[in-house]
């Protein structure tokens, strides 16, 4: 028999960890996040990093209480257990996100950090470390870790099972190798495998749009793609232009997105040589494009030919689009797969996404959401109810 306690002591190096349950957005755990997001707030440096302005947001008292009406119905639900989450490497905000949805959700917690030492990351587990030190958060101090290893199958093993439930982040090689180790019988698993995500726009609505309001959908444009060059699975990397083809304005948007970029974003020598080399090795080789327009370092235009066919594994980083012009939505069809989660849009009516939706037989894309909201993360992700996933109810006659 599997001895949990010590289990637990070895991984968390806390001889009080404990196990403990609550209900979905158990006020405890709500005021925690809000002194988080006031904390977070305080801190200057987050003026470096726009995804944390999005969490501070996010776990504002205002969403905070957006998200529970959301949530809230009659139904007896309380945490699962213990959730173990496994975070990718390359995205510095994301183990944050998984953390919280598996605390609103009623749980204890073990969070697998990324390995990376990004100044993010920091930054929040040195605020945690703070609110760990109050009184009132000594229950959460004692019933959630995070941790830090680097492939020890162990480790994984271990925890894996006396997990009550199992999220996984990554790639699909990651969490096949994750899917090895056992999971209690009971316990369940929620996998957010790599996805690829694309924005369409409406030519003939973008143009009717003056030099301000153009430049304010740009912004909103580049805070998608470049807050994290483009390493998120909802930042865009294909662009389609929806309706009669604008060779003109099309390279008005990019100048005026290049320009942007010119003053808000600093590509490094590693990333400009990274940029290069998957221009060459990983688009161009495949000889399903045209050309490319080089907006030096910071922005990268790719047009496809007839030959592209699907769009599933082509990736751009550091600013790298590809686009191309469909009369209208329903050719985007072809383009979607299971691996597609976000699309933001502009210029499009919700009716024609939706019916485009209904008359579609689509298998892929769970989020649609207008150009600027792309890296805004909900409890609803990858199709997922991660409140109701995380949750169990207790039927009471």
């Amino acid at each position: 028999m599997l001895d949990k306690r010590k289990i637990l002591n070895r991984i968390t190096k806390n001889k009080k960890f404990k196990v403990t349950i609550n209900k979905p957005f158990n006020e405890l755990n709500t005021k925690f996040l809000i002194d988080f997001s006031n904390e977070l707030k305080k801190d200057k440096k987050i003026y470096k990093f726009p995804e944390l302005f999005y969490l501070m947001f996010w776990c504002s008292k205002k969403n905070i209480i957006k998200l529970e009406s959301k949530h809230l119905n009659k139904k007896i639900r309380f945490g699962r257990g213990l959730a173990y989450h496994i975070c990718p490497s390359n995205v510095p905000t994301n183990f944050i996100y998984s953390f919280f949805f598996g605390l609103l959700s009623g749980n204890s917690n073990i969070v697998k950090l990324p390995n990376k030492n990004f100044p993010e990351k920091e930054l929040i587990l040195n605020i945690f470390k703070n609110l760990f030190k109050k009184k009132k958060y000594k229950i959460i101090k004692n019933s959630n870790s995070f941790i830090e290893y680097d492939k020890n199958n162990e480790y994984t093993k271990d925890i894996s099972s006396i997990c009550d439930a199992r999220i996984i982040w990554g790639g699909n090689k990651t969490i096949n190798e994750v899917r090895k180790f056992w999971i209690p019988e009971r316990s369940i698993e929620l996998t957010f495998a790599d996805r690829y995500s694309l924005s369409i726009i409406n030519i003939n609505e973008i143009t009717k749009k003056n030099n301000d309001e153009l430049t304010i959908i740009i912004k909103k444009f580049f805070y998608d793609s470049y807050s994290m060059n483009q390493a998120a699975c909802n930042s865009p990397h294909f662009i389609f232009w929806i309706g009669k083809k604008n060779v003109k304005f099309q390279n008005k948007f990019w100048s005026k997105l290049n320009d942007f970029t010119n003053k808000h974003y600093s590509l490094d020598e590693k990333g400009a040589v990274d940029k290069y080399s998957n221009l060459i090795s990983n688009i161009f080789m495949q000889k399903k494009f045209d050309g490319v327009k080089i907006f030096k370092n910071n922005l990268y235009v790719i047009r496809p030919n007839k030959n592209l066919d699907q769009i599933e594994n082509i990736r751009g980083i550091h600013g790298t689009f590809f686009e191309k012009n469909i009369v209208d939505i329903s050719y985007l069809k072809k383009f979607i797969t299971k691996k597609c989660q976000t699309i933001t849009y502009f210029g499009i009516k919700k009716k024609v996404i939706e019916n485009f939706l209904n008359n579609s037989n689509l298998l892929g894309v769970d989020r649609i959401v207008p150009i600027g909201k792309g890296l805004e993360i909900d409890t609803v992700w990858d199709g997922y109810d991660t409140i109701n996933s995380l949750s169990r109810i207790i039927n009471l006659e």
